[in-house]
């Protein structure tokens, strides 16, 4: 068992721990998009070693199942609490906004409507981790779900120079500032980075408006894991697929245990640090696993639909969550 593991599971580890090791010299640099990209390139400009595909198969379903899950310590009442019902009405609409506007405009631009999914996620709630979380319960394929991690990231760093200067220009304080790149900006580390070249304590706005989008994260996989399940029934896969897909898979049980104890009980900053930093290296491992199975070739037939619509949605977000901050007060 452990000779056959071992390998696979030693090379996996290696890549997650450089990216998350180039996260750690450069935050605003997603150790997520990273993971993905690391498993491409090895894939692709040499080969994914025989001796790593067990490893790979049991990370890239079992491993990143039950990072989602522990992704549950993530989602907090306090921040509800802390924006207020102005600023859950603010989220609500923006996310909102954000998944079904991307939706329409993949549509528009004659995309999948998989890919649409990943990237309107990705957009509205948390970026990469949104997508790892969200991509069980669809039917994107492999190259979708990297294409999509690749254009949030690109996205997400854009707004890091963007957002300050518009905010400069257009006369915003650091509390209208903050909130917006909060509501705005996809990955957390993203959004920290944009705040920070701000200055002026704009992150702890930022920050608070970035963690109740996270909140929505438990509902929404819910929502597609009860989706997914009916597109089965639909496809006439009921009867071979019910035994493997419960109504409510085990990973979105564990994604809202996880989260309901870290409401219910006070649980010390140091643990609650490491499962938050446990989950995000085997979401890593997942994604490793992920890139490792795309070709570029496949990346290539996908098109530069996708990334013409996802950096016209960029912007479009980017105006909606500033108007809804505008209106909101928040």
């Amino acid at each position: 068992m452990v000779k056959t593991y071992a390998p696979g599971f030693g090379l996996i580890g290696v890549l997650v721990a450089i990216a998350f090791q180039i996260n750690q010299l450069q935050s605003a640099i997603s150790p997520l998009a990273l993971c993905v990209a690391f498993g491409f390139i090895v894939a692709n400009f040499a080969q994914w070693p025989s001796f790593a595909a067990p490893a790979t198969k049991v990370s890239s379903k079992t491993i990143m199942r039950i990072g989602v899950a522990l992704l549950g310590a993530q989602v907090s009442v306090v921040s509800l609490n802390e924006i207020g019902l102005r600023g859950v009405i603010t989220v609500v609409i923006v996310v909102t906004f954000t998944i079904f506007g991307i939706l329409g405009l993949s549509k528009l631009f004659k995309m999948s409507g998989e890919l649409g999914l990943l990237i309107g996620v990705g957009f509205g709630v948390c970026g990469a981790t949104a997508v790892a979380a969200i991509r069980p319960q669809t039917r994107a394929t492999e190259e979708e779900t990297s294409y999509a991690i690749g254009l949030i990231a690109l996205c997400g760093t854009l707004s890091i120079f963007m957002l300050p200067l518009v905010g400069h220009v257009i006369g915003l304080d650091t509390r209208e500032f903050g909130a917006w790149a909060g509501a705005a900006v996809h990955d957390v580390g993203q959004v920290v980075a944009t705040a920070s070249v701000w200055g002026d304590d704009a992150d702890k706005y930022a920050i608070v408006v970035k963690l109740a989008r996270v909140c929505l994260l438990a509902p929404i996989v819910l929502i597609l894991s009860l989706r997914h399940r009916r597109w089965l029934t639909s496809q006439g896969k009921q009867e071979v697929e019910s035994a493997k897909v419960p109504l409510i898979p085990f990973f979105v049980l564990g994604f809202i245990a996880v989260a309901t104890l870290n409401n219910v009980l006070d649980i010390n900053d140091g643990l609650h640090d490491t499962i938050v930093l446990l989950s995000k290296l085997m979401l890593g491992a997942g994604l490793v696993a992920l890139g490792s199975g795309v070709r570029w070739k496949s990346i290539r037939a996908i098109g530069p639909r996708p990334m013409a619509m996802g950096m016209l949605a960029w912007v479009i977000v980017a105006a909606v969550a500033l108007a809804a901050v505008k209106v909101t007060g928040l």
